[in-house]
């Protein structure tokens, strides 16, 4: 059912992101533009702690993941100019509690990785064990942490997890139920039988080079990484003088049911949704506002790839707006795929500018080899696609914010 909100435009503040060995939300799109994969790796333990502003102590109590979700909702916290005050994680003190403000938080597999890594190295379990295996591990420090009394979810959509954050944070705020909303994923660096059994579902390439819609794609590259998104109403931004980066104007969920693991190759399902935010667009923005940026899911897994790209030919035919594909830059950060690439959206908006048109792009694909009008656009209205196994299919539009 198309989204409609009643209550508040939706506006994203800021943004924290955790990609390669960059922290720099700048240095992660000018990579983009420039088609490059970004290099380097993610800080240590010690150095995410110092970066989430936590103490050895908690920090002492925390998964990777964890850490990684803390160090980036840290980042866009202070780059919001919200609250100066934190809470300790284990109980201590008294404790500030904002009960307007929310959290819609996601890990893939975070958790199962955790456990893996401590199965094999403790001799006893931490009476903290549980608190960094389970589903809302993320979410229970992230709200503990900043005192966010709101509305609180944990979720995960596979490999849809990270736009599927957005779209709950969105329509939470959108609705009226809350005023702010602290959207964040995190998934560490998959352990050996995790990745052993994405081996044998042949979701994953050996060749960690490997580029979405490229010819010689084979599967996706994983990678550790982390996003956080804070999305407030208008009119909670304006009281409190913050900026908008770009606009969340709607979106779509909806699930194929179809396979647990692969997608149905005719699309049917991301077809609808694409046709609703057209004319969710059109609803917003008024008669002659179209999509003219397309950040497509883009997984470098051959199925999903081919399955994406034939549904966009039947929607846009001829009239294909200007498409990007992140993980060729990010690589497939899982969780927080989808909201690296909220970011970087949320970045081109603020800017003005679109990422590299696809290099190599697989000829079966039948994509254009450039862009089909020769020039990047200058983007005001943005479409993100997100699919997971298990046939999770979100939609978010994001647009920028008229000066």
């Amino acid at each position: 059912m198309l989204l409609s909100p009643p209550h508040s435009r939706v506006w994203l503040t800021s943004c924290g992101v955790l990609c390669g060995g960059t922290d720099s939300i700048d240095a992660l799109f000018e990579e983009a533009r420039l088609d490059r994969r970004v290099s380097g790796s993610p800080p240590d333990g010690d150095s995410l702690a110092a970066l989430a502003g936590i103490g050895a102590g908690d920090s002492s109590i925390l998964a990777r993941h964890q850490l990684l979700a803390l160090a980036v909702v840290e980042q866009a916290w202070t780059a919001g100019g919200l609250s100066s005050v934190r809470n300790r994680l284990r109980g201590e003190e008294v404790k500030q509690r904002h009960s307007r403000w929310g959290c819609v938080s996601g890990s893939s597999l975070g958790g199962l990785c955790a456990m893996e890594s401590e199965m094999g190295s403790a001799k006893k379990f931490s009476p903290y064990s549980i608190s960094r295996w389970r589903s809302n591990a993320i979410s229970a420090v992230t709200t503990v942490r900043y005192g966010l009394g709101g509305p609180d979810f944990s979720l995960n959509a596979a490999s849809a997890t990270g736009a599927q954050i957005l779209y709950l944070a969105g329509s939470l705020v959108a609705s009226g139920m809350a005023d702010l909303i602290v959207a964040v994923a995190a998934d560490a660096e998959v352990t050996p039988v995790v990745r052993s059994a994405m081996e044998r579902n042949r979701s994953v390439s050996s060749n960690v080079d490997c580029r979405p819609l490229s010819a010689g794609r084979s599967g996706m590259a994983p990678v550790e990484g982390a996003a956080c998104v804070i999305l407030e109403s208008e009119a909670h931004a304006r009281r409190r003088g913050a900026s908008p980066l770009a606009e969340w104007i709607g979106g779509e969920l909806a699930n194929e049911a179809s396979h647990l693991m692969a997608p149905d190759p005719d699309a049917r399902v991301l077809e609808e949704l694409l046709h609703r935010a057209r004319v969710c667009a059109v609803d917003k923005r008024g008669e002659g506002s179209e999509v003219d940026w397309i950040s497509l899911h883009a997984t470098g897994t051959p199925r999903f790839d081919a399955a994406e790209v034939g549904c966009l030919h039947r929607v846009f035919g001829t009239s294909l707006p200007w498409i990007s594909a992140l993980k060729r830059t990010t690589g497939h950060a899982l969780a927080a795929s989808g909201l690296l690439e909220a970011s970087l959206i949320a970045e081109g908006l603020r800017v003005r500018a679109v990422p590299s048109w696809p290099s190599g792009i697989d000829p079966a694909l039948g994509l254009p080899e450039s862009p089909p009008h020769g020039r990047a656009v200058e983007p005001k209205l943005a479409m993100q696609i997100g699919q997971g196994m298990g046939g999770t299919v979100v939609v978010n539009l994001l647009g920028a914010v008229a000066e």
